[in-house]
């Protein structure tokens, strides 16, 4: 994919490459509500996983062939791939638990601590300078989650715990990935990310399958839908935008449709204190992107590879 050239090309693939960005978060929220209906339809977490993960390997496996042919099959790192995998099915399983009893607002304002957890544990474990000002902006970050969700405000309990356990996990498996590099294979990273996530359930298996009725099938193939045509918008906003800071902030609107979705679809009104939370979380994680960026800037505009684009915090 060829770089833009000149000052309006660049501004043209600037709000583009935004205008993606947004679009494709939209969806993957409508997504993550379609799995909380779900998950609400008395369907156990070992019958949603297993479903869910079959149609993402079966879109991952066909996009991966008709555009790496079997390379896409290929795998660099297994052992770190397989490491990865354990995180995203933890993830996976600690998120749908916990959906159905907790607002989406809440929900994702736990899952953007992400950024703080990858911070310290590149320090630790990548080895990564880790700067003062940088410090203190994540120390506010927890802060902030300790005050909004303390025990006894009423919004701290297991299911929250498991959400940012989850984050936690999540983090853990993106600094794999970094440890990977960008030269993996993102194709096997979904497939065997899902296929560890059905095998960690099967022991749920006897006793809690029951058969799928028509429109249940229908949302689990619309989700997988939606998500092959929000990782393409995804792949293609970063792939053509100047730099990957200019769209990486635009995943804190999913707050905004988060809470649009809670509302429309289930009823749900964001707390004050998770408003606020959410905000205060949103501008410390934006000082560490941006933060991030004035380190080391590109001496010029170059596509990014797509193995290198930032996976999501969601529910599957």
């Amino acid at each position: 994919m060829t770089p833009p050239s000149t000052a309006a090309d660049t501004r043209r693939a600037t709000i583009i490459a935004i205008s993606l960005t947004i679009l494709a978060y939209a969806i993957f929220n409508v997504g993550d509500a379609i799995l909380k209906l779900l998950t609400q339809g008395h369907l156990h977490t070992a019958q949603i996983i297993i479903v869910n993960c079959s149609f993402i390997i079966a879109f991952a496996a066909i996009g991966g062939f008709l555009k790496d042919g079997k390379k896409a099959f290929v795998m660099q790192s297994p052992k770190l791939i397989g490491l990865r995998a354990v995180f995203s099915a933890i993830v996976g399983v600690l998120n749908v638990m916990a959906l159905p009893h907790i607002k989406l607002t809440t929900f994702y304002t736990l899952v953007f601590t992400s950024p703080f957890w990858v911070a310290l544990l590149a320090m630790f474990f990548l080895k990564e300078k880790m700067q003062f000002n940088r410090l203190l902006v994540i120390l506010a970050g927890f802060s902030t989650i300790a005050f909004v969700f303390r025990p006894g405000a009423g919004l701290f309990d297991q299911w929250a715990l498991m959400i940012l356990v989850g984050a936690f996990f999540y983090s853990c498996g993106l600094v794999t990935l970094r440890k990977m590099g960008p030269k993996e294979s993102r194709t096997m990273l979904i497939i065997v990310g899902s296929a560890v996530s059905m095998l960690l359930v099967v022991p749920m298996i006897p006793g809690n399958f029951r058969p799928l009725e028509l429109h249940e099938w229908g949302l689990f193939a619309l989700m997988g839908v939606l998500s092959a045509i929000s990782v393409n918008c995804i792949a293609y906003a970063f792939q053509t935008a100047p730099a990957a800071s200019v769209v990486a902030p635009f995943h804190y609107t999913q707050i905004v449709w988060g809470a649009l979705l809670g509302y429309y679809m289930f009823d749900e009104t964001p707390d004050d204190r998770v408003i606020l939370g959410a905000a205060c979380i949103i501008a410390a994680g934006l000082y560490l992107i941006f933060s991030e960026t004035r380190k080391k800037k590109p001496a010029k505009v170059k596509p990014i590879d797509p193995a290198e684009l930032p996976e999501r915090a969601g529910p599957a």
